[in-house]
C-alpha cells in the first residue's frame, strides 16, 4: 500500500476514535468573523485567542469570566509583527462583555452590551496614518437569536457599534449582520458589515466569510476574508484557547 494512503487511512482513524468525544465540546463563539455576538463565559472561565492578518499584523486577546454574564480582557495589536514590514504596536486596549438576558423559553434571545476591538476597512478616515487593517475599538450592542432551517439550529446575530479608540468617529456608525451554520465540527459563518446611516456608502458595505473548525474540546480555528468592493481582501487566520480556573 503506497504511504499516502496509510497516512490518510490512519488520519480518518485518528478523528474517527476522537469523535464522539470531541462532537459535543463547542468552544463558546464570542463573535463572528469581524463582528460581536451575544455569547458569554461561565464564571471562572479564560480564554485567549490570536488572530494573524494581512501584512504579517498580529492580535491577540485575553479574556476572564467574572461572573456567568460578564467577561473582562485586553487586547493586544501589533502590524507587521511578520515578515519584513516594520512592526508597528497600537494602543492596547481593554475589552469587556456583560450579557443582559437570555429571553424566555419559548422565545431565547441574547442581548449584550460590550466593547470591543474591530476591523475598519480601508476608508475609516480615523486611520490616516496606517490605512488598511488597523483595529479600532469602540462600544457595541449586540444580540444573538437561535433560528431553525432544514432542521437544524443556525444562530443570527446583529447588533450596533461605533468607533471610539483610538479616534472618535460617530460617521463611522455601522449596522452589523451574522449568520452561522453548525455542522458538526464545522461552522460556517456569513457576515454583513459597515452598513452605514448614510445611503451613498453603500460601496463601504463589507462582506464577510468564514469557517470555525472545532475538533477539540477547548481549542478551536478559522479561517476567515474581510471582503469589499473596491477594498483588498484581509485574509485571517484565528486560534481560540478556552480552559477554566
Amino acid at each position: 500500500m503506497p504511504i499516502y494512503n496509510r497516512r490518510f487511512i490512519l488520519g480518518v482513524a485518528f478523528f474517527t476514535v476522537i469523535a464522539p468525544a470531541a462532537l459535543g465540546a463547542v468552544v463558546p463563539m464570542l463573535d463572528a468573523v469581524n463582528t460581536q455576538t451575544a455569547v458569554t463565559l461561565k464564571r471562572g472561565d479564560f480564554g485567549v485567542g490570536t488572530t494573524g492578518y494581512n501584512n504579517g499584523g498580529i492580535l491577540t486577546r485575553s479574556i476572564l469570566a467574572v461572573h456567568d454574564n460578564i467577561y473582562l480582557g485586553v487586547v493586544f495589536d501589533v502590524e507587521g509583527a511578520i515578515g519584513q514590514n516594520e512592526a508597528r504596536l497600537n494602543i492596547p486596549g481593554v475589552v469587556a462583555k456583560a450579557k443582559l438576558t437570555d429571553g424566555w423559553a419559548d422565545f431565547p434571545l441574547l442581548l449584550a452590551v460590550g466593547y470591543d476591538a474591530f476591523y475598519p476597512g480601508s476608508h475609516v478616515r480615523s486611520q490616516v496614518s496606517n490605512p488598511n487593517y488597523n483595529t479600532v475599538m469602540g462600544p457595541y450592542f449586540t444580540l444573538t437569536k437561535p433560528i431553525y432551517l432544514f432542521g437544524e439550529e443556525q444562530h443570527l446575530h446583529a447588533g450596533i457599534r461605533m468607533p471610539l479608540q483610538p479616534v472618535y468617529t460617530p460617521e463611522d456608525t455601522e449596522l452589523y449582520f451574522a449568520l452561522d451554520f453548525p455542522i458538526g465540527y464545522f461552522i460556517p459563518i456569513f457576515e454583513i458589515q459597515h452598513l452605514y446611516f448614510d445611503s451613498t456608502r453603500l460601496k463601504e458595505v463589507l462582506f464577510n466569510v468564514g469557517l470555525r473548525f472545532q475538533f477539540f474540546e477547548h481549542l478551536a480555528f478559522e479561517l476567515d476574508m474581510i471582503m469589499g468592493i473596491n477594498q483588498q481582501t484581509n485574509r485571517m487566520i484565528v486560534f481560540e484557547y478556552l480552559d477554566r480556573f
